[in-house]
């Protein structure tokens, strides 16, 4: 498998307290790759490693086979690499477009065909444009977060529990899109609570326990998988 992203081994956390103990993954291009586990498993905590946001004390994290470990984060976002955190992810005063155009702080010149490959993704914002993004529901503030990232046009998404909070008629919406954004050519990395409809529409999974690598493999192969199941899926 070709990887767009590769974590090796990687080690890390905050202070002198290591959560990551060893956790390998692969992401290809244009593929969907969700992280899950029970709770301290470092699911986000790998997210985090990824995009320069903890000290990584071992192992390596590589895009396109460039090494990104230690790098700052504006530095990996030049690499390719966005990150959408799972709160305090939106400028709530500003409008939606403004938002947008925060997004693009490294771009230079038109951004007229980034705002229209937004907009195509996330019609609901292009009817709302002008509206401050603290005026809207959770699930269009999760689209705002999501379409600012992707004014950079990023080779890879990191998406931090992007349905949390949300009902089951956005989250199914956030899946979606990231289905769509998938296929217009960005890969996506994300960590999911809701474990079992996340395995249902990804490429593939990694499932972490205490900090670890436990098991991987396709979606449907997880979800087919009793230990998995008994474990980390509610039976």
């Amino acid at each position: 498998m070709s990887a767009l992203l590769a974590m090796d081994k990687v080690r890390g956390g905050y202070g002198d307290a290591d959560i990551l103990l060893g956790v390998s993954l692969v992401v290809a291009p244009r593929e969907i790759v969700v992280i899950v586990g029970p709770n301290g498993a470092g699911k986000s905590t790998a997210m985090k490693a990824v995009f320069g946001l903890l000290k990584v004390r071992g192992g390596s994290i590589l895009v396109e086979g460039r090494d990104i470990t230690g790098l700052a984060t504006n530095r990996i976002v030049e690499a390719g690499v966005c990150y959408v955190p799972q709160v305090d992810n939106v400028f709530r005063e500003m409008t939606v477009h403004e938002n947008l155009e925060m997004g693009a702080f490294l771009r230079k010149g038109d951004l007229s065909a980034a705002y229209d490959r937004v907009y195509a993704l996330f019609p609901d914002l292009k009817e709302r444009q002008k509206a401050l993004a603290g005026n809207l529901s959770g699930g269009q503030r999760q689209m705002v977060a999501m379409g600012r990232a992707l004014m950079l046009e990023p080779k890879i998404l990191l998406l931090d529990e992007p349905t949390a909070g949300l009902s089951p008629k956005y989250m199914e919406q956030i899946f979606q899109i990231c289905r769509d954004v998938r296929d217009s050519g960005v890969a996506i990395l994300l960590v999911e609570q809701h474990a079992k409809q996340a395995l249902a529409f990804a490429d593939r999974g990694y499932v972490l326990a205490q900090g670890a690598n436990r098991h991987e493999g396709t979606g449907a192969e997880l979800l087919a998988d009793r230990e998995v199941a008994e474990m980390f899926l509610g039976g």
